[in-house]
């Protein structure tokens, strides 16, 4: 089976840098959540190169920039899952960036847990 974020259609894609994109999750928890997605195809933030980690945080600074001139959110979540038993659905590297505003509540999915919401949606 074909990586689905190998094979991305690029209209999906709002930001991207030489070695990630940047694109709505498809099941956003909050108004505004993104993903950015390595180019290269590796696991997890465990098999991330050295000269990855600048290009990953310039794309997620651009990212929250993104956020803060349209949804102007309070805070910020970001995450990450490392391996099936941590709840990462695909196996490519990807983070997930969660803008939090005053008062709400990530349609409960935080309360019950990533693992929980992340078996929901497969």
């Amino acid at each position: 089976m074909q990586c689905i974020f190998c094979s991305l259609d690029s209209s999906k894609v709002l930001l991207d840098n030489d070695l990630f994109v940047v694109i709505e999750d498809k099941f956003p928890v909050t108004r505004g959540h993104l993903l950015v997605i390595s180019k290269r195809h590796f696991a997890d933030f465990f098999a991330i190169e050295q000269t990855e980690m600048a290009a990953l945080r310039e794309i997620i600074i651009r990212a929250k920039d993104w956020l803060d001139e349209r949804y102007q959110p309070s805070a910020y979540n970001l995450g990450m899952n490392c391996g099936r038993h941590a709840g990462q659905s695909i196996d490519h590297f990807h983070l997930h960036i969660i803008p939090r505003y005053s008062g709400d509540q990530m349609r409960g999915q935080m309360k019950r847990g990533l693992r929980e919401y992340i078996s929901d949606l497969l």
